[in-house]
């Protein structure tokens, strides 16, 4: 039998789910801390760099020219360091406090989209998922802006059904601000939530007076609007690093994007097809239900749900179109496809449990159930606890070799020049003469703009060849080239596989001393010590 669902708010939280909940939340803290001793990798280096400075004009300043983000968190970056210090863990540590507020913040928004057991299986789901696992050791703006999504919908969807609407809104305001503040992924949820909100009031399907929410979305324009210039600058300037897809292609990055969402490892393909499947008849049980009820939405999903399930078709598509392939840009639309499906498997649950009608089917379904949960996440959990047993990028391991060595007579030269910001990194408190390919001056702070230009002029490496020379002049006798341990190739608009060219250049014209190989589970790297007196 059909139930209605009429537009109200429920509770964020209910009392018996509290112990489950924290419950998760210890296995959450549990499966994430072996991860911070990984190191740090490129990116994470970065925020170190661009949370340095020790002003806030100054860091406004330092984060337009080397982000391509708003400057929220590093902004939080900058009072951690100030109060804790930046050793690797501690510096890891605000990325996993934001990563484990994911697990309650998904069981809050399953419960006013669905029920409280799709509250339960979406916080489950976010507890044990490699990604969320992964980005809660990641020193960059991925988990705070995965919360913020998860809070601003969460406000949004309880504005929408509740009597309260005012604080609801004042919560939307605050949450979208922050988001926009914290990455510009935010805005591809501000378009999605206004078109949203047309839809809902022209399509009757919740009560909504689009006033409060125009002034909602006003005063969040307003609260934006002097970043606006730096924004359309770094829109300007784009992102040279990604290949532009073409059409076809694209349409299977949707696919990707949703599957790489689905809680399994990578490499688990019959579990990632099985949970698809699974998803898919509980889908299809839901719009079983729709066509009974002669296409009465409200009778079969709550506007909650039709929000999120709304905002997931265009946020996975808007990624899509542009483009973005990488999981990091996935990621903080991740929490709202885990509550959808939480809020899917509890259909076909009840689908299922339907036809139990005894004892012992019942039991069985939940033996079912806890097989396929162990199935699940002791995977999951030994990938976890292993994620520290290997270094991040082999440039950690390099470092603490190199401090044992006088550096006076040694040039450092990094190459490709995106390697600049982890060596400078483990090296912070070493003199070390630094430069790098293609950019020669302060590798270590990374400067998107004329990036590409740089990696494209004819004379680059006669260039830096010329620049060495200059050096060994000086009275430097060594030139050690640190090297990514791979074969470079274009992407987009970069023309990395110079870096090659350069090496092969190198040896051609210096004596190689030394070379020694660093092993990384991101970044392999090798060091070449050159002799510049021949």
């Amino acid at each position: 039998m059909l139930t209605s669902h009429p537009a109200q708010s429920k509770p964020l939280l209910k009392v018996n789910d509290i112990y489950l909940l924290i419950g998760l939340i210890l296995i959450g803290v549990w499966l994430r801390l072996p991860s911070l001793g990984q190191g740090l990798y490129r990116d994470e280096a970065s925020t170190y760099f661009d949370a340095l400075p020790t002003n806030f004009a100054e860091l406004i300043k330092t984060v337009t020219i080397s982000e391509l983000n708003p400057p929220g968190f590093y902004l939080i970056m900058h009072q951690w360091m100030q109060w804790f210090g930046v050793e690797e863990v501690v510096f890891k540590l605000p990325a996993l406090i934001f990563g484990i507020l994911i697990i309650p913040a998904t069981y809050a928004l399953g419960r006013v989209a669905s029920s409280n057991s799709a509250g339960i299986i979406a916080a489950t789901i976010t507890t044990v998922i490699p990604s969320a696992i992964y980005y809660s050791q990641e020193a960059r703006p991925y988990t705070i802006t995965a919360l913020l999504c998860c809070l601003t919908l969460l406000m949004y969807c309880q504005a929408v059904v509740s009597k309260s609407q005012t604080r609801y809104l004042i919560g939307f305001v605050i949450c979208t601000t922050i988001l926009l503040y914290v990455q510009y992924t935010g805005l591809l949820v501000v378009f999605s939530l206004i078109f949203i909100t047309i839809c809902l009031k022209l399509l009757r399907i919740a009560n909504v007076r689009l006033k409060p929410f125009a002034i909602a979305f006003g005063v969040i324009f307003l609260l934006y609007a002097p970043w606006l210039p730096i924004f359309l600058n770094h829109f300007q300037i784009g992102t040279p690093w990604i290949e532009k897809e073409p059409l076809l292609r694209r349409v299977n990055l949707l696919f990707e994007h949703i599957t790489y969402t689905i809680p399994t490892g990578r490499g688990n393909k019959t579990a990632r097809l099985l949970i698809f499947l699974t998803l898919a008849l509980g889908v299809q049980r839901l719009f079983t239900q729709f066509k009974q009820s002669s296409y009465r939405w409200n009778q079969v999903f709550n506007p909650s749900t039709i929000i999120l399930s709304t905002c997931f078709i265009i946020l996975f598509s808007a990624q899509a179109a542009l483009s973005l392939s990488y999981d990091r840009y996935i990621f903080p639309f991740a929490p709202i496809a885990w509550v959808l499906y939480a809020s899917w498997l509890v259909a076909l649950g009840q689908l299922i449990y339907s036809y139990c009608n005894s004892r012992w089917k019942k039991l069985s379904l939940h033996f079912a159930v806890a097989l396929l949960l162990c199935w699940l996440v002791l995977p999951n959990s030994l990938s976890a606890l292993s994620l520290g047993n290997q270094n991040k990028s082999g440039i950690r391991l390099l470092a603490a070799d190199l401090v044992q060595k006088s550096h006076g007579n040694t040039i450092y030269l990094v190459n490709p020049d995106y390697l600049g910001p982890t060596f400078g990194y483990y090296m912070r408190q070493h003199q070390v003469k630094l430069h790098g390919f293609a950019r020669w001056q302060n590798p270590e702070i990374f400067r998107p703009q004329g990036y590409a230009k740089i990696w494209e002029q004819p004379t680059l490496i006669s260039d830096i060849e010329q620049r060495i020379q200059e050096e060994a002049r000086k009275g430097y006798r060594e030139l050690a080239l640190i090297q990514e341990n791979l074969v470079l190739a274009d992407v987009g608009q970069m023309k990395y596989s110079r870096a090659n060219v350069f090496l092969s250049r190198l040896k051609q014209l210096y004596p190689l001393r030394q070379k020694k190989d660093y092993p990384g589970r991101e970044e392999n790297v090798s060091i070449y010590v050159f002799s510049l007196t021949k």
